[in-house]
């Protein structure tokens, strides 16, 4: 073998080692990124047993929600302020699920229960477009929903209504919550923040699949 032809596979020797050695901390670093993407959701506790009446003026429990993904929200139908743009976000959710097709459902407790009936939450539901095949308008007993919001998932809901007030005097939190198809909590999203929802959507159908 003449010099220059050892020369030539030397070189060539080099630059395939030289690529190895690059490549392969490249391909881990990937690997690695894969892996925290589809790393377990965290989970934040377990929403307890309640009972409740949907918008047909049907029992609604959370054995109703037994093995499906839940996004839950709370609202009120006579709300002036965030519960508009809330449910305006849910149907984008529920839209943006069915071009997926990642099954998870929607769920909007009433904190508002003495005035938003089963009968008022229907209307409400159409006015907004819901697909009622997976979205439920869930009302009952006051006291139940305030402890199912705050015991249990963990959102502010407190007052009555009275019109004199501002808010119609009633406070509650606006964040949508994620739950597995067991019932344990598995992530908080601002309902006002695109890039929130845009995880909420991608963590929901991971769930679902």
């Amino acid at each position: 073998m003449t010099g220059a032809r050892r020369w030539l596979r030397w070189a060539r020797v080099a630059v395939l080692r030289a690529t190895f050695v690059v490549a392969v901390p490249f391909a881990a670093s990937v690997a690695s990124v894969g892996c925290r993407a589809h790393a377990d959701l965290p989970t934040y506790g377990t929403v307890p047993a309640f009972a409740l009446t949907d918008q047909a003026g049907k029992p609604f429990t959370r054995d109703s929600l037994k093995g499906t993904p839940w996004v839950a929200a709370f609202v009120f139908t006579r709300c002036p302020t965030a519960c508009p743009r809330v449910t305006r976000t849910m149907r984008q959710l529920q839209l943006e699920a069915a071009q997926r097709n990642a099954r998870f459902r929607l769920v909007s407790f009433s904190v508002d229960p003495d005035f938003d009936t089963p009968a008022v939450l229907r209307r409400y539901a159409d006015e907004y477009q819901a697909d009622l095949g997976s979205w439920s308008f869930v009302t009952g007993n006051a006291d139940v929903i305030q402890k199912t919001a705050e015991q249990g998932l963990k959102i502010a809901a407190e007052g009555r209504a009275d019109p004199t007030k501002a808010n119609f005097g009633i406070n509650h939190g606006t964040q949508l919550v994620l739950v597995d198809g067991q019932g344990n909590i598995r992530g908080y999203y601002a309902s006002n923040d695109q890039e929130a929802l845009a995880r909420l959507l991608d963590d929901a159908a991971r769930l679902a699949s």
